[in-house]
């Protein structure tokens, strides 16, 4: 055999170990992203400890609602006008109860509860929400593990799943969103 073959042979090798090694940095990723999901449905126990507290229903009384209507255009794409309102990131994970007199754009991970009476709350498709949400308006992207009362609207984006009951006066879901639990109206189910 001649030095280039060799060198042939040896740059094969070569390249096959960076496949190789690229292939277990992605398999890594994928183990780290599933233990992040762990750990946050580890944390569901911590905020069902806290709801039965029943500090929450007091908390959210001490709040007045705005006279103003939530505004949204159903484009849950769109942000707020100059970011106004509750901002949570991709990279944010809240355990426990979010209580807002303001409209709240979740677009990282919340186990809890969320609460902006007669406010916006939009969930971005990269959100995971393992909670309860009560809103003027809700619009959903990303995922949502729980019941939704919209007291005005509740729209389902093209890429939203959804598990859980939900009461709403008025229901919009976009094609291709997956929705598996209940709708009720919202005066049948007063709260």
């Amino acid at each position: 055999m001649g030095i280039e073959t060799w060198l042939i042979l040896l740059s094969v090798a070569v390249m096959t170990l960076i496949i190789v090694d690229g292939r277990r940095k992605k398999l890594k990723k994928r183990a780290a992203k599933i233990d992040d999901a762990s750990r946050v449905s580890a944390r569901t126990d911590d905020a069902a400890a806290v709801d039965n507290a029943r500090t929450l229903p007091a908390l959210s009384d001490a709040f007045t609602p705005s006279e103003e209507p939530p505004r949204c255009d159903g484009d849950v794409s769109h942000e707020a006008s100059s970011r106004e309102g509750s901002y949570l990131g991709v990279a944010t994970q809240v355990a426990g109860n979010i209580i807002a007199n303001e409209s709240v754009s979740i677009k990282g991970c919340v186990v809890g509860s969320v609460i902006a009476r007669h406010q916006l709350i939009q969930l971005g498709a990269s959100s995971l929400v393992s909670a309860d949400l009560e809103g003027g308006h809700v619009c959903i992207d990303g995922h949502l593990d729980g019941d939704v009362h919209a007291s005005e609207r509740l729209t389902l984006m093209s890429s939203a799943k959804v598990h859980g009951a939900m009461s709403t006066n008025r229901f919009e879901c976009h094609s291709g969103a997956n929705l598996t639990g209940t709708v009720a109206d919202c005066q049948a189910t007063d709260r």
